[in-house]
Parts: structure tokens; sequence; C-alpha cells
């Protein structure tokens, strides 16, 4: 297959992934359905995806790296940044259903399980480094425990987003941020 038709496929599937994924979760992705929902042969789909779960995670990898938020030099206003990305992925339907289908396979498939951990070191590891930095400016106490800072950062909207399945506001980030920097300091 070509470059470009690969890609056409690629995008094809991919699509199909986060439509059956937010519509069925998981348990709902088989090879047919994808054929069927994407348009792409069966057979294409086996050959350049012959393990599902491994798709998914692809298609997270895909996700969780779209549009990241530049730190900058102001740990208040990369703090705000970034808990305002959080808040937009944690939004959008697509993002949240493979992400909950990435911590389910997580605990049953080592494949899985090792996207799990390399996509939320990557995602509290940029955490951490806002908070790291907002400490060594005296913006944070420096004894504070930075992962328990990432947890606390974090934990709120995934509450709200995979609990209450309630969409995070404006206000709402902009409440976190104040509170994290007030409880922080």
């Amino acid at each position: 297959m070509t470059d470009a038709r690969y890609e056409r496929s690629r995008a094809a599937v991919f699509e199909a992934v986060c439509s059956v994924l937010v519509a069925e979760g998981f348990s709902g992705m088989s090879v047919d359905r994808l054929a069927a929902e994407s348009g792409i042969s069966r057979s294409t789909i086996y050959r350049n995806w012959p393990d599902m779960g491994a798709l998914a995670c692809e298609v997270f990898d895909e996700l969780l790296h779209r549009d990241p938020i530049p730190m900058g030099s102001d740990p208040s206003a990369a703090l705000h940044g970034y808990i305002a990305d959080y808040a937009r992925r944690l939004n959008n339907p697509t993002y949240t259903a493979v992400m909950v289908a990435l911590i389910e396979g997580a605990a049953r498939d080592e494949a899985f399980a090792e996207v799990h951990r390399r996509a939320f070191s990557q995602t509290s590891g940029r955490a951490a480094a806002i908070v790291r930095q907002a400490q060594q400016q005296g913006l944070i106490d420096s004894t504070r425990d930075i992962q328990q800072c990432v947890e606390d950062l974090m934990a709120p909207f995934l509450y709200r987003r995979l609990v209450t399945q309630v969409r995070i506001t404006r206000v709402q980030v902009d409440d976190l941020h104040t509170e994290l920097l007030e409880r922080w300091a």
C-alpha cells in the first residue's frame, strides 16, 4: 500500500476506533465493526493492525500527543494552561472513552499496561515539571511532595468526568488553579 493510501486507511480506521469506543467501549471493537464503520476492508485492518488492543493503544497515543501546551517561564500561567488543557481533553468524549478503554485494558493486557504507564508518566511528568518550576520560583512551598501535588491537580477533574460524567467548565478550571496555588503556597 502506498504511503498516501496507508495514511487515508489509518485515519479512517482511527476515526472508527474512536467512534466505536465512544458508542460501545472496548468490548464493541472488532475487525468487522471497524471495517463497517471505516469503509476499510477487513484484510487491510488485519494486515496493519492484527491486534485490536495494540490498535486502541496506538489511537490513545495519538490522542494524547495532540496539541500539547508549551510550559513557558511563568509557572502560574503554565499551571493554568495545563489545567485548562487537561479539562479540554477530559471534556472530549473520544479522549475520555479511549482513556477508559486504556485503563480497563491495562488491568488485563501487558500492551495496554505499557501504553498506560507511558501515557500517564508523560502526563504526570509534565505536571510535575510545572510544580517543580513553581517550587524553584517560590510560588509553591518547596517541601510539598510533587507527586501529591500532581494527584491534587488531576483527581478533581477525573472524578467529575468519569464518575459524575459532568463537563468541566472554564470557571472550574480557574477555581482549581486558584485553590491549588493557595493550598500549595
